[in-house]
């Protein structure tokens, strides 16, 4: 049975799009080639034919997710002011939903196990989403700090059992940010 030609294009991207949704939720690593296809309807074998390897995948994997994130973040910074942002982000269902929630605290860990090619398009996807918060907050260090404490406590969040301690920390990481954007 033919295929039409686009097919091979849009089940690559596809891919890439569940795979981004599963390495937030499970991990890249961990995550088998097969397991990876399977986000497509699609068993392992099929998974030559549109990457060379699992690290090529990686890096289309952070190249769409931090474009993604870059676009949530820009439009929140730009619509809304920091404590509306630092809401959205900070919030049970961030941390419920990695796979439908910002790259950062997710794959910052798989990043820095990964290799050099991979820390470099996660260090561009990086800089534009800090070349935006820096745009609305107007204070380079500041929009760096903000990245860091975010995606920080997301990540501590997301590793505790307890939603009291969890919102604990996001609330006073909300609280400290918006202490610091007043003085």
């Amino acid at each position: 049975m033919r295929y039409p030609q686009n097919r091979k294009a849009e089940t690559r991207q596809k891919l890439i799009e569940n795979a981004g949704a599963l390495a937030k939720k499970e991990g890249f690593a961990t995550t088998g080639v097969d397991g990876l296809m399977a986000t497509v309807g699609l068993t392992g074998g099929a998974f030559y034919s549109h990457f060379d390897s699992k690290n090529e995948l990686l890096l289309e994997i952070i190249k769409r997710e931090l474009a993604v994130s870059y676009e949530r973040i820009n439009q929140q910074s730009s619509q809304e002011n920091l404590a509306n942002f630092l809401n959205v982000y900070l919030s049970p269902s961030h941390l419920k939903l990695p796979e439908m929630g910002c790259a950062l605290p997710s794959l910052t860990t798989e990043v820095g196990r990964a290799d050099d090619s991979a820390k470099e398009e996660f260090e561009q996807g990086l800089v534009k989403i800090h070349h935006s918060l820096t745009a609305q907050l107007g204070d380079t260090q500041q929009a760096w700090a903000v990245i860091s404490m975010v995606v920080g406590s997301v990540s501590l969040a997301r590793a505790m059992k307890n939603p009291e301690t969890q919102n604990a920390l996001l609330n006073a990481c909300k609280e400290f940010a918006l202490k610091t954007e007043n003085e």
